[in-house]
Order: structure tokens, then sequence, then C-alpha cells
């Protein structure tokens, strides 16, 4: 008997990324998104399209996890949920980072800070940030990458041990 509950078929898609089996996990929440989807709850259904698209790009599917982000950001917008609209920009930037559209990518990923940054999501924004900071290390942007990490670190609610010494070194201006 098939399981049509949402919420079960969540469980289990959490429960098999967590072990690592990603194109599993993304098959589940894809009917979870669906069984959503048929209950009319828009917002859970493209939260479970974001979850299948971080699965299939860890399961190595950049496209089919780009295809999935498709119209999930316009519902959180819509429903004024800043902080998963964020995470749906910033899902979308790493499939088109893992597309190689490294252009697109960063300015999504732009995007995704602003938003986590007005809903106030501090760790996350430092997230999207190191993503962003590590891209334009990538592409020999030194400049621009130690931009992103300084802001990443302004914005983190627990900061690390690292981050806490890099906070006091930008302060005392031996960093800039």
């Amino acid at each position: 008997m098939e399981n049509f509950d949402p919420v079960a078929l969540a469980e289990q898609g959490k429960q098999e990324y967590a072990k690592g089996n990603h194109a599993s996990a993304a098959g589940f929440f894809l009917q979870a998104a669906q069984a959503y989807k048929s209950a009319q709850d828009d917002l859970n259904a493209a939260e479970m399209m974001n979850n299948q698209s971080v699965a299939l790009l860890k399961a190595g599917k950049a496209k089919d996890a780009l295809e999935a982000t498709e119209g999930t950001e316009e519902i959180f917008q819509k429903a004024g949920d800043m902080k998963r609209q964020g995470i749906a920009v910033g899902n979308r930037a790493a499939a088109l980072e893992g597309l190689k559209k490294t252009d697109e990518a960063l300015a999504e990923y732009e995007r995704a800070a602003v938003l986590l940054e007005e809903a106030g999501e501090g760790d996350m924004h430092s997230v999207v940030r190191k993503a962003a900071a590590n891209l334009n290390f990538k592409r020999g942007r030194v400049t621009a990458a130690q931009m992103d990490v300084y802001d990443s670190l302004r914005l983190v609610e627990k900061p690390n041990f690292t981050q806490r010494i890099m906070k006091f070194l930008k302060r005392i201006g031996f960093i800039r």
C-alpha cells in the first residue's frame, strides 16, 4: 500500500538523506511535495521541492536540482516568507554553481544573502556569503571573496572560534 502522508514521506526523505542515499531522499521529497500539493498546501509543497533540490544536488544532478526549485521562490514571496524565499534562491544558486553557471550563481547568492539578511537570518546569511566567497576565490577574484567572507562575519549569530578571531582582527583594523 502506498503512503500518501506528506509528513511521513518527508520524514523518510530526511532519513534517507541522513544515510547518504540522496537519490532516494529526492524521490521521497518529490512524493511529499505531490502529497502536499494534493492537499492544497503550496508552502509545504514548495519546501519539499527545495529539499528535493538539495538532495538532487548532492546526488550529482545539478540540472534536476535547478528544475526542482522552479516556482518555489514565488510561492514563498507571495506568502511573505522571506526566510524560505532566501533559502529557495540559495538553493537555486547552488544548482547554478553545480552547472558551472558562475555569474548567474553569484547573482543568486547575492539575492539570497539580501533576503536572508532582511529576514534576520544571520547564520544562513553567513552560509550563503561563504558559498559566494568560495566561488569568487575559485575564479581568482580574491578581493570579492574577502568581502564576502567579511560580510559573512557581520551577521553571524553564534560565531565559532575562528570567526570570533576574525571579527576581533577586523574590529582592531588588522584586516580590512
